[in-house]
């Protein structure tokens, strides 16, 4: 009982007072999507509801963003790619190493997608996308145990950003639709353990990259 009521707390639907127990709290868009999401069980069995409304969402962020971003917002975007070359660059040798990049890669990851929510100078869209920042971290923790996702990840945010960059929102949209549609075929893969995974050819070359980031 008292672990149902801290995870409760902990989702932002009650609140525990001294002296008067348990209040029921007004839930937030936030606390609900959190509900409804953290689950381990309930995520895997809402993968393509996220997916599903991360294509209506991010699809429409980048095309925007294109269309918005400037100098600043390229810079921002390329720091967090550089967090992920440098995390794929982590030692793995051990569990407690593993653990450390996981984590890294997990959080560069949100952090690209923010940057480009960021870009577009839409408050709702920035708070709508950290509403589901945690399924998301929970999926990308997972997904990225796969072998060759974590690359594939960082060649798709390349490609993303190299469109916003060229200021194409239809570039953009393509980009983003080919990073989904593999985030989609890795969650199928997580719901069917048996299933073989065959990520996307991966090109994190970092001369192109390089480039990029002197033009």
């Amino acid at each position: 009982m008292r672990e149902a009521i801290k995870s409760l707390e902990s989702l932002q639907l009650i609140s525990v007072r001294p002296k008067i127990g348990a209040v029921v709290l007004e839930p937030s868009p936030i606390a609900l999507i959190n509900a409804e999401y953290l689950s381990t069980s309930a995520f895997m069995q809402q993968a393509d509801s996220l997916i599903e409304f991360r294509k209506v969402l991010e699809l429409g962020l980048v095309a925007l963003a294109a269309e918005k971003s400037t100098e600043a917002d390229w810079s921002a975007m390329r720091q967090v790619l550089a967090e992920q070359e440098a995390a794929l660059r982590m030692d793995r040798s051990t569990a407690h190493a593993e653990l450390l990049f996981h984590e890294a890669i997990g959080k560069a990851n949100i952090r690209f997608h923010k940057a480009v929510a960021e870009a577009t100078r839409n408050p709702l869209a920035i708070m709508v996308l950290q509403a589901i920042s945690e399924p998301l971290i929970e999926v990308s923790r997972r997904t990225n145990e796969m072998p060759g996702v974590p690359e594939a990840g960082l060649s798709q945010h390349w490609a993303i950003y190299r469109a916003i960059r060229e200021n194409n929102p239809e570039k953009a949209r393509h980009a983003m639709r080919v990073h989904l549609q593999a985030a989609e075929r890795n969650a199928h893969s997580l719901q069917a353990p048996d299933a073989a995974v065959v990520p996307p050819p991966v090109n994190v070359a970092s001369p192109s990259a390089k480039s990029e980031e002197s033009a």
